[in-house]
């Protein structure tokens, strides 16, 4: 049975630098996944900035993108919650 695309929330925290969300968003992007949704502002801490992303996939696909993002230089942190 092929398993059902759902929309599912990353929540990422990121160093405050120029490039890091265009790098993010052409890592998501790039792989041909669709960006439903993208908040992103600042944290009580000015050199981090927090991330809300609503990438519609399965399971398998969203793992994929968070290990993805986990490598990323300037990610400190990722989580996701299915919506």
């Amino acid at each position: 049975m092929k398993e059902q695309e759902q929309i599912h929330r990353l929540n990422c925290y990121v160093e405050n630098k120029p490039g890091v969300l265009a790098r993010i968003v052409g890592l998501i992007s790039g792989r041909g996944y669709n960006i439903q949704t993208l908040n992103v502002g600042p944290t009580e801490d000015g050199t981090v900035s927090r991330m809300r992303i609503d990438v519609l996939g399965t399971d398998k696909v969203i793992e994929q993108i968070i290990l993805q993002l986990r490598n990323q230089v300037n990610v400190i942190e990722v989580t996701s919650r299915r919506m």
